[in-house]
């Protein structure tokens, strides 16, 4: 693949030609044309000039580093039409003016207008803005939410963790006095129980299917996507007083007293990540193996109606206990294997910002009554920063061993 070029075109806008004809009463015609100078927008782009991944045999990642940035106007071209008589000596000498062409709330070739200025983000900027994306939607994120998940378990379950020793005595009891048929004791004995019982259930069905995806996801290709909020600013901006129109070459086309001149800029800007995962547990966790037991004992209860005989007869009194404390040792390994067993295949970090101008005048300022059409003029900048296998604004210079050795085991090259 060859290295980043540089290209450059000119994005000009013709602003029109100004068509004004005068004929006198005494039978004298003249025409006067006058081409407005062009508006001189521009595009540049800077890229490897990567294949397109639907070209046949492409596929993963084909992308690379990329910037384009153009200033255009987006107002269609518009032409008015104007006729008017004006009186020199009535009722004989007189002269009628048609003007035919375009007009424009100001001159947009003046110093003082033209395209808005560019704004986007630097690489530091956009390597910030996609580790902060990277840490928001990485898979192995799992096992940070697990263990907070469990930690707060742990710390607000705590009394309900240690009544589980509890459970078989109040279960039995429940059971011998037919609780059923005695409301005191369904009100403060088994129903206190039974709440017990559904909630460190929920709560060991709930991580159990967290850590199972995160294992079946081991060794595979994750891909993931994470937008930003949108930002948009709006400023409203005064730009000139008493602001004469601009096109028509007579100013016998024009009505006193003239509108205020309104820039109104709005930005926009959009970022967004986009890449593909992939990471390495270790296997054949002993530990494991009693979660996934606990867990189908905790599904099993919520598929039944739940009763103090069915209780007593149905649950292993030990597999809430065996769970949560197996969960740490689980959660410990997976985590040892969550800092280099993480790579990115690719990954991307995407802005998108629209700078917009629009010029418009509070008056029509035409003999003619008609409005003149408002002027946009935008500068739009699009910029991809490519990661490294490790994270955003990593060189490869800078990987360790390990993190090298895991790069090439799995196919991923310095890219030139």
């Amino acid at each position: 693949m060859s290295g980043p070029t540089t290209r450059r075109r000119d994005m000009r806008f013709h602003l029109g030609t100004a068509v004004t004809v005068t004929k006198a009463s005494n039978g004298s015609v003249d025409t006067s044309r006058n081409v407005l100078p062009q508006l001189a927008g521009t595009q540049v782009t800077v890229s490897e000039g990567h294949p397109f991944a639907t070209q046949k045999g492409r596929g993963g990642d084909v992308g690379g580093d990329f910037f384009t940035q153009k200033s255009y106007v987006a107002s269609p071209k518009t032409n008015i039409g104007i006729s008017r008589r004006v009186m020199i000596f009535p009722p004989s000498v007189y002269r009628d003016i048609k003007y035919d062409g375009p007009v424009y709330p100001m001159n947009p070739t003046a110093a003082q207008y033209g395209f808005p200025p560019h704004t986007s983000s630097n690489n530091s900027q956009l390597d910030a803005w996609g580790a902060k994306a990277v840490a928001r939607c990485k898979p192995t994120n799992s096992v940070a939410d697990a263990s907070v998940f469990v930690g707060e378990l742990f710390k607000e379950g705590l009394p309900k963790l240690i009544g589980i020793q509890t459970w078989k005595e109040r279960t039995r009891k429940a059971k011998d006095k037919t609780a059923a048929n005695e409301y005191l004791n369904v009100q403060f004995g088994w129903l206190p129980l039974l709440h017990d019982v559904r909630s460190i259930g929920h709560a060991v069905v709930k991580a159990d299917t967290v850590l199972s995806q995160y294992e079946r996801d081991s060794g595979g290709t994750v891909r993931r996507k994470y937008h930003f909020p949108t930002v948009k600013t709006r400023t409203e901006t005064v730009m000139a007083t008493n602001a004469q129109p601009y096109g028509p070459n007579s100013t016998d086309c024009f009505l006193p007293p003239y509108g205020d001149l309104i820039r109104v800029r709005e930005t926009t800007q959009e970022r967004w990540f986009s890449g593909a995962f992939t990471y390495h547990l270790q296997t054949g966790n002993d530990y494991r193996s009693s979660m996934i037991r606990g867990a189908q004992q905790a599904k099993k209860l919520f598929g039944i109606t739940i009763t103090p005989t069915v209780l007593w007869n149905l649950a292993p009194w030990s597999w809430a206990t065996d769970w949560f404390l197996n969960t740490g040792d689980v959660i410990s390994n997976l985590t040892d294997w969550a800092t280099d067993g993480l790579v990115m295949r690719y990954g991307y970090m995407m802005e998108h910002t629209i700078v917009k101008d629009t010029y418009t005048l509070t008056k029509s300022g035409l003999y003619s009554g008609q409005s003149v059409p408002p002027l946009v003029m935008v500068t739009e900048t699009k910029i991809r920063r490519r990661a490294n296998p490790f994270g955003f604004g990593l060189t490869w210079g800078g990987l360790s061993p390990r993190q090298q050795s895991i790069a090439v085991a799995l196919g991923l090259t310095r890219r030139k």
